[in-house]
């Protein structure tokens, strides 16, 4: 009773309340809350407390709350003295633990950059003695976003959250922030002309969050800003300098931690897109047949990696009413229904996807309600906005061969811009998926290529098989037609100019009362009356997109009901079959549906139709020869087939002799496989290889030992060239190139190709060793790609030659160009494929004449 009589009589209640939460170890700012004060306030209590008793620390502060003694005149003035630096000193401590803390965090190698920025905010309001705080993210300019804020008001807080990414003026204090990269210490939000203007992020911060006094710190990377901590007052109270400078080292510890999780992060970016790239050209080489999959992982790596709850692609082409939807991640059934019933247009003016697919450029657009098309109320858009939340969005074509055929579309629920990174990634991913529709256009079209080319062999059997009967000739026609062109029936009528009706020789897929009416003499010759006699007559082939439109049908023609009300033709093609006398029928294919021909398919049943002449006339041949002889006959077509299939024979391998070896041009001769001489696409390893120093030689060596030195090249490399397989070999003066996997195929083209480099490199050593003691100073370079190229036969009569073109040969070319003596250099596509059988060392990315890009080049180690 007695200690708490005198600790009453030295201290007033509300002092030994405050001494006692400080001798406890609270801080100013956690005895400031519990008794609902400024820290200023506690701290001038404490000065108070510390001269009463006449203590100099918090150690005796708390000696002397147990056993409280009135202090001296002379006591107090010397605490008086001592008071202000033992509370700094001990402010000063308390800061240092803040700062260690925040230091331990920044270096940890797991530091958690959430966790470094609160602790931050949390020591800056405390140092500021501040009530409430924002941390925003610098965009360039001044641009500014809000990226984690304590205690503001909700209001503020929402409105924050609406703008996403926004520009500032350049008198508030943000503004200020990014034009002076220093401090800025506000006393009074409202008191400044800027309030006065009503600038948005002025109003909503005094207005919404109920700021008063205020300060900007800036964030600084070396000198650019990167973003700026923000701390307020509700009443007007100035911050104190000093603490601003205290805070403005945590800033700086802050920006340590965000640089280390940004260059973290960027490298796991980097890592993320690498193996999205290598899955989705796995895709790629796997999809061959459908771009399906592929567009699937290309639109999850693209949610994923642009951070976006949705992606897209959507087909279409300048002149198509509107687009199609071809696959997604994340759209909901509202936006699949939008583009289902056509209610995406392919119109510029009123689609933005559209618009980037017929300007072919990417559309990036930051908020979609921020645009002229939702305030002019386009219905697309504003159900897009409106029922999907869509805020933010990102356009990029899908350019093929000039034209835009598509589009991908990322949007986010928020307003938050993309970077730049990621629009490039997503064109990145655009000009990928354009590989996955052209290779399955390209696959699509070989299929029907070989389709057609077995149907072709097919009819021609069938026409070689039954010379004395056209039947089995014009089935196979007509199934063969209705395949290949999604016909539901198909029939070869015949009938010639003058003749009263037509006759139908085969059909496929007709009904019996449709037979009946060419049966029963129903179906006319007359041009007027019949589509097919009209085609006969013209010469010329005839479309129908739909037969129930025609004027025979609505006329009530009897054959012309029954063909659409029975059979159900509806888009139709009429071909005639044309000899050198006229027409002599017509081969015709229908659909049950409406959906016109392709004009390669008219063009297939042209075909056919010639094939069909041939089978009659052939027939017709046939019989009015029957009279000859069969002995004369056999003897004749015997020894005509073995003069041309010996010329032929003999022609073909003098042909191919001139670029393939003896031994496979006779294989290809004997294996029937002369077709591949045909210009097509293969993929090849490409070896280039040539004299180092050969020009500086023959300009001072005499014509002989140039001849001597060319021929002993040039032998010793065609017999390693002929060892090694190389299937093509090309030579010009001291440049050779040889291709491996066509025309013969080979298991593995491009260690064929490396095999082939090492055996010439160890040959040239001698051959240059010998040439060296003779005078000569001459060298050995190789060069080696693998890749796709074009392949074939070109040239004109007497002067035909096999070669490829494409960057990939190209690419041999200049690294032969640049390689060192005794160097092998090979492409990245190269390396890769002999990497696991062959040691190489990168050189690093070159610039290579004719490629866009520097491009990584490897050098084959090895004695």
């Amino acid at each position: 009773m007695q200690d708490e009589a005198q600790a009453v009589e030295l201290l007033s209640k509300r002092e030994l309340e405050v001494a006692a939460a400080y001798a406890e170890g609270l801080s100013y700012k956690e005895i400031a809350r519990d008794l609902g004060v400024s820290p200023t306030t506690i701290r001038s209590h404490l000065r108070t407390v510390y001269g009463k008793l006449g203590v100099t620390s918090k150690i005796a502060l708390s000696q002397a709350l147990i056993d409280p003694k009135a202090a001296s005149e002379a006591e107090r003035d010397a605490a008086a003295l001592t008071a202000d630096l033992a509370l700094e000193l001990d402010d000063a401590m308390r800061r240092e633990r803040m700062m260690a803390r925040v230091l331990r965090l920044v270096s940890r190698r797991d530091a958690d950059l959430d966790a470094v920025i609160d602790e931050v905010i949390d020591q800056a309001l405390d140092i500021c003695e501040a009530e409430f705080g924002v941390l925003f993210e610098h965009h360039g300019d001044l641009r500014f976003s809000a990226m984690r804020s304590r205690n503001i008001a909700p209001a503020f807080a929402s409105w924050l959250a609406e703008r996403g990414e926004f520009a500032v003026d350049p008198a508030t204090g943000l503004g200020r922030v990014a034009e002076t990269l220093a401090v800025v210490n506000i006393a009074d939000v409202r008191g400044e002309e800027v309030y006065t203007e009503r600038a948005s992020l002025r109003v909503a911060t005094a207005e919404l969050g109920g700021a008063r006094s205020f300060a900007a710190i800036p964030m600084l990377s070396g000198d650019r800003l990167i973003g700026a901590f923000t701390v307020y007052r509700t009443r007007v109270h100035p911050f104190n300098e000093r603490a601003l400078e205290l805070a403005q080292a945590f800033a700086d510890q802050a920006v340590i931690a965000i640089e280390n999780v940004r260059q973290f992060r960027a490298l796991q970016n980097r890592l993320a897109r690498a193996a999205a790239s290598r899955e989705i050209l796995e895709a790629i080489r796997t999809s061959r047949e459908d771009a399906a999959p592929v567009f699937d992982v290309i639109l999850k790596h693209a949610r994923q990696l642009c951070d976006a709850p949705f992606a897209a692609l959507a087909l279409g082409r300048e002149g198509d009413t509107h687009q199609v939807m071809a696959a997604h991640h994340g759209a909901v059934e509202s936006t699949e229904d939008i583009y289902r019933e056509g209610g995406i247009p392919m119109d510029p003016v009123r689609s933005f996807a559209a618009r980037s697919i017929i300007e072919k450029r990417a559309i990036h657009l930051p908020d979609m309600r921020d645009t002229h098309e939702y305030r002019a109320g386009y219905p697309n858009v504003v159900a897009l906005c409106d029922n999907q939340g869509i805020r933010t969005n990102l356009f990029v074509p899908l350019i093929s061969n000039g034209e835009g055929i598509g589009c991908f579309i990322i949007f986010r629920h928020e307003v938050r811009p993309y970077s730049d990174d990621q629009i490039s990634l997503v064109e990145t991913f655009a000009a990928q998926a354009v590989i996955a529709l052209e290779n399955v256009q390209q696959f699509r079209e070989l299929q029907a290529r070989l389709e057609r080319a077995a149907a072709t062999r097919e009819v021609l059997e069938a026409i070689s098989a039954s010379r004395n009967d056209e039947g089995p000739v014009l089935d196979v026609i007509l199934r063969k037609g209705a395949a290949l062109c999604g016909a539901a029936a198909a029939a070869l009528t015949l009938g010639r100019e003058g003749e009263p009706h037509q006759r139908l020789a085969a059909d496929y897929g007709f009904n019996q009362a449709t037979r009946d009416f060419y049966s029963s003499g129903q179906v006319s010759m007359n041009p007027r009356l019949g589509i097919a006699a009209r085609a006969i007559i013209s010469g010329e082939s005839i479309h129908v997109e739909d037969m129930a439109q025609t004027e025979g049908y609505l006329s009530g023609d009897g054959p012309m009901r029954s063909l659409v009300d029975d059979t159900g033709m509806r888009t139709s093609l009429f071909v005639p079959l044309m000899t050198k006398q006229g027409g002599v029928g017509a081969l015709i294919l229908f659909r049950k549906e409406v959906r016109p021909y392709t004009p390669d398919e008219i063009a297939l049943v042209e075909t056919f139709a010639a094939q069909a002449v041939i089978a009659l006339e052939n027939v017709q041949q046939f019989r009015a020869l029957e009279a000859r002889t069969a002995e004369v006959q056999a003897l004749n077509a015997s020894l005509e087939e073995k003069v041309a299939a010996q010329v032929g024979e003999i022609e073909r391998v003098g042909r191919l002799k001139q670029f393939l070896s003896p031994a496979v041009a006779e294989v290809f001769v004997s294996q029937g496989e002369e077709r591949r001489l045909a210009s097509h696409r293969a993929l090849i390893a490409t070896l280039f290889c040539d004299i180092r120093g050969f020009t500086a030689f023959c300009e001072t060596a005499e014509p002989e030992e140039t001849i001597e030195v060319l021929q002993a090249y040039h032998e010793e490399m065609g017999n390693l060239i002929s060892a090694h397989g190389g299937g093509v070999d090309k030579r010009m003066g001291d440049g050779i190139m040889v291709i491996f996997n066509d025309p013969v195929p080979c298991d593995d083209p491009a260690g064929d190709a490396v095999r082939l480099a090492i055996a010439m490199r160890e040959r040239m050593r001698a051959l240059c060793g010998k040439w060296r003691r003779l005078g000569h100073r001459l060298g050995f370079g190789v060069g080696i790609s693998f890749g796709y190229a074009t392949v074939g036969m070109v040239g004109s009569a007497g002067r035909f030659d096999y070669t490829a073109s494409g960057t990939s040969v190209n690419t041999a070319a200049r690294l032969c160009d640049i390689a060192r003596d005794d160097e092998i250099l090979l492409s990245p596509r190269a390396f890769a494929a002999v990497e696991d059988a062959f040691a190489a060392e990168s050189r690093g990315a070159v610039e290579i004449k004719g490629i866009r890009e520097p491009m990584e080049i490897f050098a084959l180690r090895g004695a």
